[in-house]
């Protein structure tokens, strides 16, 4: 024999709707930009592929203006589909390296001209959303460039702190919908 008690919550549950609340976003997705707790790591050598992903991505996700501020720019820029390889030998800095010192918004990073560089090369998918609103529609706030062909480098700055950068022909889709989610991860 089945417990009242059971079978009452039985039928509660099965006569009560259920309500879904979904997730909303000024731009149109919960993805966020990534930033990189620690930048120094390797102290000494050649950094990772796995590193200079991160780094990559710490340098060119970044948020744009304040959410709710009614900005045409306000905006988030994210990265995926990030494919890159580091060259195994170190060079020395030269000064074409000055190109590559330009991140989050035009931020010029002081480069260590002491320390090596690692030239990087690779593909990836930039999106810039901006905030849903009269001008930027749901599911059209975005611009996705796609860099299916990008060189740059790894360096450090004059805080030890390492930086990757690339730049390469590139075609942009606008009004475009958010990424789903990340394929990148680190």
């Amino acid at each position: 024999m089945l417990n009242p008690k059971i079978i009452g919550s039985m039928l509660l549950a099965v006569l009560m709707p259920t309500t879904v609340i979904a997730e909303t976003s000024t731009y149109g997705t919960t993805l966020r930009p990534r930033t990189c707790a620690s930048r120094t790591e390797p102290s000494k050598g050649a950094l990772s592929v796995e590193q200079a992903k991160m780094y990559f991505i710490c340098d060119k996700e970044w948020q744009n203006g304040t959410p709710g501020q009614v900005s045409p720019t306000s905006s988030i820029w994210l990265i995926d589909n990030l494919d890159l390889k580091v060259a195994s030998p170190e060079r020395p800095f030269n000064q074409n390296d000055f190109t590559y010192t330009h991140y989050q918004g035009g931020k010029i990073l002081a480069i260590d001209t002491e320390k090596p560089i690692y030239d990087i090369r690779g593909s990836y998918t930039s999106y810039v959303c901006y905030e849903i609103n009269r001008v930027h529609a749901a599911g059209k706030n975005c611009s996705v460039t796609s860099f299916p062909d990008s060189s740059g480098i790894c360096f450090r700055d004059t805080f030890s702190e390492w930086h990757c950068s690339m730049r390469g022909r590139s075609k942009i889709l606008h009004k475009m919908p958010p990424p789903p989610s990340r394929q990148t991860a680190f």
